[in-house]
């Protein structure tokens, strides 16, 4: 298959009937939890039509880049900010950073993430002290990707679960 070439953009409405492709193919490659398509829907809806948001509204804010056309996505990343439990400081996080199967030989990953990077980067020309939170959490595939994050950022920390789920493949980086 034809691969774009590892470009990203803003997610725009029309973008929204293929994003829901590649959420379903994410989740059903790499989710945790069950699928719960009216949170999906309403975080596809307040990041693709933020003008829809109420200004006293305090939910979830966030953008999307895309790689690909609005009738083939190739890739997509969803951040959203957000503040760990601790303290009231905003940070960026990562919902979905995904590439398609079909397109994984190319450099869309690391476009991705240089994406967020680049957002971050953003930010922090009016707020010095804004960062990211991005990571991975699958049970597959994991030791490519955590070389990869590894490449592009500094660790801070790991996640892990229990009870062990079903289909656990064991990443063993070094």
């Amino acid at each position: 298959m034809n691969c774009s070439p590892s470009i990203v953009r803003a997610a725009r409405p029309e973008d929204e009937n293929e994003l829901w492709s590649l959420f379903r193919l994410m989740h059903s490659e790499a989710a945790l939890y069950p699928l719960c398509e009216p949170k999906v829907q309403d975080y596809l809806r307040r990041v693709l039509y933020p003008e829809t948001i109420p200004p006293d509204d305090t939910g979830p804010r966030g953008i999307i880049g895309v790689i690909g056309s609005p009738a083939r996505l190739e890739a997509a990343i969803m951040l959203v900010l957000g503040s760990v439990w601790y303290s009231s400081a905003i940070t960026l996080m990562d919902a979905l950073n995904f590439v398609h199967p079909e397109f994984r030989a190319s450099n869309h990953a690391k476009a991705l993430i240089a994406y967020s990077k680049t957002m971050t980067d953003e930010i922090r020309k009016v707020d010095v002290n804004f960062q990211m939170l991005i990571g991975i959490v699958s049970t597959k595939r994991t030791q490519a990707k955590i070389r990869l994050f590894r490449r592009q950022m500094v660790e801070a920390g790991a996640v892990f679960i229990y009870p062990t789920p079903a289909g656990y493949e064991p990443a063993e980086v070094r």
